[in-house]
């Protein structure tokens, strides 16, 4: 069994070898067509790039040249390979992410994109429903979940993972893509999260939703990185963190933009994801590659003017969290059938990951029967502390080595003036439980005048009465304490110190975690025996206990000698 040997005090970790937030290399499978040379070819660059092992690369054949394909070869060629590829490799329950590399049918019939078919099947049109309107049982449950991706939890009652069509008009494009999002990792670059709008109410059917994107970046004093213009499009004059319109056609004048490595752009129009050729000539998802995106959505055939079948403006504040590309866009699309999701979904610039760092044996060593694994793992200086710890033999899960201890008898602590609210962690309750909890004891005591609501480890508060008596809006804080529990195994803090007030309305936000040591050593004794002689990759990775999830990986390389 595993034994912790406390806090490391004085280790040099050496540079984590990859980061993302959600899932990462080890979660992804990565697609290529075998009958297009370009399509190999970024496959091979997107595994080496973010290191992502052989047995992770799936080869499917299918007409390179076809914008879409009928259900039945769609089943024959794509999803079926795709599907056994999983099997055979023994990666089921892994698998969070595919991409699949250029010059692969865009759309299925003609109606539904690849990566809507692809997530949870073909969605025909509703019989004798008009011609506009949203399919029957087309509700993506991933939407709005603000929870990392995992594709065993059974999404829309399936354990498929979340495609991206990685395209590009050129495989020098489709590269620098791939380029942008490695850049990105962790990188929190300073720029501006953009809601525009096109002037034109008809086309910017989401602007009542944008004063709300930006209050939730005010309750984490992070108002200065989202504006608010739903009514033109200026370019900005920071750099493009995330970019949304209501165009149907990109002005010439956005070849000015600069856009920070991992930005995600789209605009709300009927044809952006019909590649090669649009309806009407308008601008598609290969536009924005070109001009400096990593990440975009367009639909594949007429969604008409539903909001549920576009991006939600929320994908910016998930995506400010730390969710990666593929889940903030995953997680923004109520009804994502006639859409397609486009570039890299690793991208995770806001990601905050804990390191990860194998201290025994050495790289190469030659050891036999059982070896004792010296690891150190530690919280990142934004980011929450390490909790989650689990083996990869070969690119291929082989076992849990951490998990975080259950806070029963913890207490989550909300106090919005002179109000406290306080709840104790029941047993067989998780983080997402606890923070529920919080929020029934902010509900059940504070008069209708102080309200709460939860979203995975995100507590809400309102307050109806916000200003104190000196006329300033009231302080705000966010607390755990140990309790009744043997130790402190949670943690949590407010975005900010005081009340967001608007309208006469008090608002706050806190973000809770599980853990409460920022590093330590584990050491864990590995039983070789069942691994074959020869040369191997044993993988660490680390992950934290937020709702994001955020993780680095460590490899170290390996012989395991024959017996004599």
């Amino acid at each position: 069994m595993n034994r912790f040997l406390g806090i490391l005090a004085l280790a040099l970790l050496l540079p984590v070898v990859r980061a993302s937030a959600g899932g990462g290399p080890l979660n992804t499978l990565v697609v290529v067509n075998s009958a297009s040379r370009d399509s190999r070819a970024l496959g091979a660059y997107y595994a080496a790039q973010h290191g992502i092992p052989p047995s992770h690369l799936c080869t499917i054949k299918t007409d390179p040249r076809a914008s879409s394909i009928t259900r039945h070869f769609f089943e024959r060629e794509i999803r079926l390979p795709i599907m056994a590829h999983i099997a055979n490799q023994q990666l089921e329950g892994q698998i969070h992410y595919l991409v699949l590399c250029m010059d692969i049918p865009s759309r299925v019939d003609n109606f539904n994109g690849l990566t809507g078919a692809l997530y949870y099947g073909f969605k025909p049109p509703t019989p004798d429903a008009p011609r506009c309107h949203v399919a029957s049982n087309s509700v993506n449950q991933y939407f709005g979940s603000e929870v990392a991706y995992t594709s065993s939890m059974g999404w829309n009652q399936t354990n498929t993972p979340i495609p991206f069509l990685l395209t590009a008009e050129t495989l020098k494009t489709a590269k620098q893509v791939v380029d942008r999002a490695v850049a990105s990792q962790a990188s929190f670059p300073e720029g501006r999260f953009c809601l525009y709008g096109s002037g034109d109410p008809d086309r910017n059917i989401r602007h009542r939703t944008y004063s709300a994107v930006a209050r939730q970046f005010a309750v984490f004093g992070r108002q200065d990185e989202v504006a608010v213009k739903p009514g033109a499009d200026p370019v900005p004059s920071r750099p493009v963190l995330g970019f949304m319109t209501g165009r149907a056609h990109l002005p010439t004048q956005y070849v000015e933009m600069v856009f920070a490595p991992g930005a995600i752009a789209e605009h709300l129009t009927s044809c952006a994801g019909m590649i090669p050729d649009p309806c009407l000539n308008q601008s598609t998802v290969w536009d924005w590659m070109r001009l400096g995106a990593t990440a975009s959505y367009g639909t594949v055939s007429e969604p008409c003017a539903f909001r549920e079948k576009f991006p939600d403006p929320t994908i910016f504040f998930w995506y400010a969290r730390g969710f990666t590309a593929g889940e903030a866009l995953a997680m923004s699309v109520r009804n994502p059938y006639q859409g397609l999701w486009v570039g890299d979904p690793l991208a995770a610039p806001f990601a905050a990951p804990p390191s990860v760092e194998f201290h025994a044996p050495a790289r190469h060593a030659k050891v036999a029967d059982e070896v004792v694994l010296k690891l150190s793992v530690a919280a990142h200086e934004r980011g929450a502390p390490p909790v989650f710890l689990d083996l990869y033999l070969d690119g291929r899960h082989l076992v849990p080595v951490a998990r975080p201890f259950a806070p029963v008898g913890n207490e989550l602590i909300a106090q919005v003036g002179t109000n406290r609210f306080v709840y104790p962690v029941a047993p067989g309750e998780n983080l997402f439980a606890a923070v529920a909890g919080l929020a029934w004891a902010v509900n059940a005591n504070g008069a209708g005048q102080i309200t709460a609501s939860a979203k995975a480890d995100r507590l809400d508060i309102t307050a109806r009465q916000p200003m104190d008596t000196n006329g300033q809006p009231l302080e705000v804080s966010a607390t755990t304490k140990q309790g009744f529990g043997k130790a402190l195994y949670i943690g949590g803090a407010a975005g900010t110190n005081r009340l967001i007030v608007e309208d006469g309305i008090g608002r706050a936000s806190a973000l809770f975690h599980l853990g409460a040591t920022r590093r330590y050593d584990i050491e864990y004794p590995l039983d070789l025996t069942p691994i074959a002689p020869g040369r191997h990759t044993l993988t660490a990775v680390v992950r934290d206990g937020t709702a994001v999830q955020c993780q680095s990986q460590a490899d170290l390389p390996f012989v395991v000698e024959a017996a004599p």
